[in-house]
C-alpha cells in the first residue's frame, strides 16, 4: 500500500511511504490517523483501496509560510485563487 501526502492548497506531493505489505490497518498504525477523530479522517485522509493508496492531505512549506505571512488569504476559503 502506498501513502500520498498532498498539499491541500497547491495539490503539490509533498511526500510518499510504500510498502506492498502493508494493509489499511497497518498505514492507520504506521502514520499515526488511529488517533484523529472521524471529522479529522473525513477532512484529511481518502483511500482507494481498489489502488492501494491513501491520500493524506498537508500543507506543504511554500503555502505555510504564505499563510504565516498573510492569514487573510484564509478569509475567502482558498490559499489559491
Amino acid at each position: 500500500m502506498r501513502v500520498e501526502y498532498v498539499c491541500r492548497h497547491c495539490h503539490h506531493r509533498v511526500g510518499e511511504l510504500e510498502n506492498p505489505l502493508w494493509d489499511v490497518s497497518d498505514v492507520e498504525q504506521v502514520c499515526g490517523f488511529s488517533s484523529l477523530n472521524a471529522v479529522e479522517r473525513r477532512e484529511h485522509i481518502a483511500y482507494n483501496e481498489d489502488c492501494s493508496v491513501v491520500y493524506v492531505q498537508v500543507v506543504c512549506e511554500d503555502c505555510q509560510r504564505a499563510l504565516e505571512a498573510h492569514p487573510e488569504l484564509l478569509v475567502e476559503g482558498k490559499l489559491l485563487q
